[in-house]
C-alpha cells in the first residue's frame, strides 16, 4: 500500500512538470515576442509618425528582410503608386531571368546569296556610346549582294501607352524600334569652333539659323540656334523613325544593297551576338537610361519568341512575378507611362527575386549606392530612384548597423513641396530604419 501511493505521487508529480513545461513554454516565448515587439515598437511608431507627417503626400513604406524572410515595416504598402522609373526594376528582373552573357542582335539565313535578318532590337547597334560594336562585326563579315531586312508581324509602336506626346523632342523620351540604330538619335556637338553632326545623314536637316531649339513634330527637320551649342557638350535630340529612314541608315552605313523584306516571325536561324549583357543593365539602372530600358524589354520580348509587348508582359505577370502580392498595372519597360502602378510590398517582391538570381555583389554592381557622402557608410543604401512630376520612388537594398540586409520600397505621389524635400525626409527615414534594425 505504502509503494503504491509512493508511485501514485511520483506520477502526479510527471504530470504536473509535463503540464508546466506544455503551458509554461509557450508563455514564456510568446513573452520574448511580446519584450522584442515592444523594443521594435517605439522605432516604427516614429518612422510612421514621419511619413504621416510628410508634408502633403501619400506615401507608403515596405521593409523587408531578406534572410529572415519577413516583414519588419508596412506602411500603406499594400496601396498603388506611380513608380516612375522604379519600373526599371521589373525591367531588370525579366532581363536578368533570360541568364544571358550577350545581348542578342540579329538572327539570319544565308539563302540564293541574299543575307536575310530579323533584328532582336539590340539597343547598341552603331550606339555611339558602346565603343564594342561584336553585332556590327558579324553582321559586315556576312555580307553578300543584298541585305534582306525583315520587320516583325506585329509593328513596335514608337511610344508607350501613357506616354507625355509634348515630350518626343526631348532625349529621354527617344522613340522605341523593333531595328534601333546610332541610339535612334541625332547629336549636335561643338568644339573648337567646329560642329559635329551624328549621324552625318542627318546634316543636310540640321538648321542653325532658327531662334528656338526643337525637332518638326512630324519630320526629321532639326532646328539648332547657334548661339544655344556649348562647347564640347552632347545635344541630343529623338529622330522620327520609320522603316525607310532604318532601310537608308543601313545603306549609308553599310555600303550594300538593303531591301526591306515582308513582315516575318521570329524564324528559326543563326544568332548574332551583341556586347555584355551586365555594362548595359548597369548602365540602364545607375543612368536611368529610358531608351535602353525599352529596348532591352523589346529584346527579352523578341528573344523569347513574343510578338506583342502586352504578351510578354502578360508572360512576366504569370511566371516571374506570379508570387507578387498584389497584381501588376504594368505597361512598359522604362516606367515613362502614367498609366503603370505598383505596389511597395510589390516592389519589395520583386527584389527578393533578384536576391535570389544573383549574388550580393552583382546587386551592389547594378543597383546605385544613393548615400555616399563622407558622413555615411558607403555600403548602406543600393537602391533605383523613380521620378515623375508630383511622384517620387525609391527601391532597393538596405544594410543595417547590424549587417541584416533589407529590401525596401518608399514612394511618394501627390506632393506639392520641393522634390528634394522629400528626398531630404526618404534618407532620414532610411538612416532611422538602418539604426534601428
Amino acid at each position: 500500500m505504502i509503494k503504491k501511493h509512493s508511485g501514485t505521487r511520483q506520477f502526479n508529480k510527471r504530470s504536473i512538470f509535463f503540464f508546466l513545461k506544455i503551458i509554461l513554454i509557450p508563455l514564456l516565448f510568446s513573452s520574448c515576442q511580446l519584450i522584442q515587439k515592444g523594443i521594435l515598437k517605439p522605432h516604427f511608431k516614429r518612422i510612421s509618425n514621419e511619413i504621416a507627417n510628410l508634408p502633403k503626400s501619400f506615401t507608403g513604406l515596405s521593409v523587408y528582410d531578406l534572410d529572415q524572410k519577413k516583414y519588419l515595416i508596412q506602411i500603406n504598402d499594400e496601396h498603388y503608386f506611380t513608380p516612375a522609373s522604379n519600373t526599371k526594376i521589373l525591367t531588370l528582373a525579366a532581363y536578368l531571368n533570360l541568364d544571358l552573357t550577350n545581348i542578342p542582335s540579329f538572327k539570319y539565313q544565308m539563302q540564293n546569296n541574299q543575307l536575310h535578318l530579323i533584328p532582336l532590337g539590340d539597343p547598341t547597334f552603331l550606339h555611339p556610346e558602346f565603343e564594342e560594336q561584336p553585332g556590327y562585326t558579324s553582321l559586315t563579315s556576312l555580307l553578300t549582294d543584298s541585305l534582306i531586312l525583315h520587320p516583325p508581324l506585329t509593328p513596335i509602336a514608337h511610344y508607350g501607352p501613357g506616354w507625355s506626346w509634348d515630350d518626343y523632342n526631348y532625349y529621354f523620351q527617344l522613340e522605341r524600334s523593333w531595328m534601333p540604330i546610332f541610339g535612334n538619335r541625332v547629336n549636335v556637338q561643338a568644339s573648337l569652333g567646329n560642329i559635329t553632326i551624328s549621324p552625318s545623314f542627318f546634316t543636310p536637316y540640321v538648321n542653325f539659323e532658327a531662334v528656338k531649339k526643337y525637332r518638326d513634330p512630324d519630320y526629321n527637320i532639326f532646328n539648332y540656334p547657334i548661339e544655344s551649342l556649348s562647347q564640347n557638350k552632347n545635344n541630343y535630340t529623338p529622330f522620327k523613325i520609320n522603316n525607310e529612314l532604318i532601310k537608308k541608315l543601313l545603306m549609308d552605313t553599310l555600303t550594300t544593297n538593303v531591301i526591306l523584306g515582308s513582315p516575318q516571325s521570329l524564324i528559326k536561324g543563326t544568332l548574332i551576338q551583341g556586347p555584355l549583357v551586365r555594362p548595359i543593365l548597369k548602365k540602364m539602372m545607375f543612368e536611368s537610361d529610358n531608351f535602353l530600358a525599352e529596348q532591352l524589354m523589346i529584346s527579352a520580348q523578341r528573344v523569347q519568341g513574343y510578338e506583342t509587348q502586352k504578351a510578354y508582359i502578360n508572360y512576366l505577370k504569370s511566371s516571374l512575378f506570379s508570387s507578387l502580392p498584389d497584381p501588376l498595372i504594368w505597361v512598359d519597360g522604362s516606367g515613362l507611362s502614367v498609366y503603370n502602378m505598383n505596389t511597395p510590398r510589390n516592389l519589395v517582391k520583386a527584389l527578393e527575386i533578384i536576391f535570389h538570381m544573383i549574388t550580393w555583389d552583382e546587386i551592389k554592381e547594378l543597383f546605385p549606392n544613393k548615400f555616399s557622402d563622407e558622413n555615411i557608410d558607403n555600403s548602406f543604401i543600393y537602391a533605383k530612384t523613380g521620378t515623375l512630376r508630383h511622384n517620387q520612388a525609391l527601391s532597393g537594398y538596405l544594410i543595417t548597423q547590424s549587417g541584416r540586409k533589407l529590401a525596401f520600397s518608399f514612394m511618394s505621389n501627390h506632393y506639392t513641396v520641393h522634390p528634394s524635400k522629400i528626398r531630404d525626409e526618404t534618407k532620414e527615414i532610411l538612416i532611422q530604419i538602418r539604426n534601428a534594425y
